[in-house]
């Protein structure tokens, strides 16, 4: 097993469960939950530009679950202004034991990511790491923000 060094990890809302951040950090031990930095209660009302701020500014690579965050206009813009690094399971239906056994599998791959400065997302797939680029995550915001203006021009 690859040794942890400088991965720092976050994990957001939807990976907060107390088994899952047991388990992450029994393999990195500079994990930060949402419930941790803001109180659990709190951090339920946090907007996810402001966690991903936050953690961005930390040096944190954010863990979470759910795909919707590639194509959600607040947080595309986050990612990309913060230069964040944000690791997404594609399935936010997966039960925690089986993303435990996931996030282990993809251990020694994600390790590396620390040294690779965002912003850019991977996909943590069946298949291993998956990679969304700062190039797809612009586009992908350009597309969020013509659905954001025909909604409103409707």
């Amino acid at each position: 097993m690859t040794e942890a060094g400088g991965l720092r990890l976050f994990l957001d809302r939807s990976t907060n469960a107390k088994s899952f951040a047991q388990a992450v950090r029994e393999l990195c031990p500079n994990v930060l939950t949402i419930g941790d930095l803001y109180g659990v209660t709190p951090a339920e009302a946090v907007l996810g530009q402001q966690w991903i701020a936050d953690a961005s500014a930390d040096g944190r690579i954010c863990v979470g679950a759910d795909k919707a965050i590639l194509s959600n206009l607040l947080e595309l813009r986050a990612i990309l202004q913060h230069s964040a690094r944000y690791l997404v399971f594609t399935d936010n239906n997966t039960p925690t034991r089986q993303r435990i056994a996931h996030f282990r599998e993809l251990y020694d791959h994600i390790v590396p990511l620390a040294g690779i400065p965002g912003p850019w997302v991977y996909k943590l797939t069946r298949g291993g790491l998956q990679a969304v680029t700062a190039d797809v995550l612009r586009a992908r915001l350009e597309q969020a923000m013509e659905r954001a203006n025909k909604r409103s021009d409707e």
